[in-house]
């Protein structure tokens, strides 16, 4: 409660209803800090028919839809390789949080649905539906809006082509010599070639098969279409993209584990530099002292607070 007071924004993410139990709930709050942000983060919204269930990342990727169309026909559903819907529902409370520090008068209740935030990210896949009564499914490496627009096996490895426009596929045909899939009538439109796509790729990779994706990757470059090898998660923090982007940075001899810590930044920069902080990540409870010297509270209330586990 006091730290309420001098606080800009709280945010939690228990349960519905834990932090009324606690009288901590938003009502309570404001009577201390009538300009304080309250952001609540949950499974499925303080409100919802489903508020009581409790919920973790692999439950919301589930329940959303989104493993349904995660993987091929042989494979889905999949979870996606990290936690999206956790990542998705934060940043979503990080644009609402933006957001109402701007408002005035300032003070206001968020209320952030981690399954309502990742189905709005869905984009086509859930409007599709909504507009046209198509039902999603799993295309694996596949772009389902376009043609060639997948990955395709090389010499040494896996590449994703997206040739989306006609001037793309154009390119693309002419480079690899197979300008005479233009005239097929099963390639000649963007439709057609959605339709023919597992053919198409047959067609492609008879040439592309013949040299590793390094080349490919440079000479498709060139000509403007959209190529790229596919990489390790370890092949990308090395790759000179990232390394001489500043994305990531490197604390040295970090006192509480006695090595050198290296974090990701964000995707954005401001004035041209990435966004950081001064200090690598603290360990829980580092800042105690610091912040509750800032409330005025004496070692003694420390020690006391300590001791019945509180801090």
């Amino acid at each position: 409660l006091q730290l309420t007071e001098t606080a800009d924004v709280l945010v939690e993410n228990f349960r519905p209803g834990v932090m009324k139990r606690l009288k901590l709930d938003y009502d309570q709050i404001k009577k201390i800090n009538k300009k304080i942000i309250f952001c609540s983060i949950s499974g499925y919204g303080q409100t919802s028919h489903w508020k009581d269930r409790p919920a973790y990342d692999q439950i919301i990727q589930g329940v959303s839809g989104l493993m349904s169309i995660t993987g091929d026909q042989e494979t889905s559903p999949l979870r996606a390789g990290f936690p999206v819907a956790d990542t998705v529902g934060g940043i979503t409370a990080a644009f609402a949080i933006s957001a109402a520090l701007n408002a005035k008068p300032r003070g206001t209740f968020i209320d952030v649905s981690m399954l309502e935030a990742l189905m709005s990210s869905m984009g086509w896949v859930v409007s599709n539906y909504l507009n046209t009564g198509v039902e999603p499914i799993a295309h694996g490496n596949e772009n389902p809006t376009s043609a060639p627009s997948g990955t395709f096996n090389t010499s040494d490895g896996l590449l994703n082509i997206a040739a989306n426009k006609d001037k793309q596929w154009q390119l693309l045909t002419d480079y690899l010599d197979l300008a005479h899939l233009r005239k097929n009538s099963a390639y000649k439109t963007r439709e057609a070639r959605k339709k023919n796509r597992t053919s198409l790729k047959k067609e492609l990779e008879k040439v592309l098969g013949k040299y590793p994706a390094d080349k490919w990757v440079k000479e498709l470059s060139e000509i403007g279409v959209p190529v790229s090898k596919v990489l390790k998660v370890s092949e990308i923090l090395k790759s000179e993209q990232i390394v001489s982007s500043g994305f990531l940075t490197k604390y040295q001899q970090v006192k509480k584990v006695d090595r050198d810590v290296r974090v990701a930044t964000t995707g954005i920069k401001i004035d041209g530099m990435h966004p950081r902080v001064s200090a690598p990540p603290p360990s829980i409870g580092e800042h105690n002292d610091e912040i509750f010297d800032e409330l005025g509270l004496s070692s003694s209330d420390l020690y006391n607070l300590a001791k019945k586990g509180i801090v």
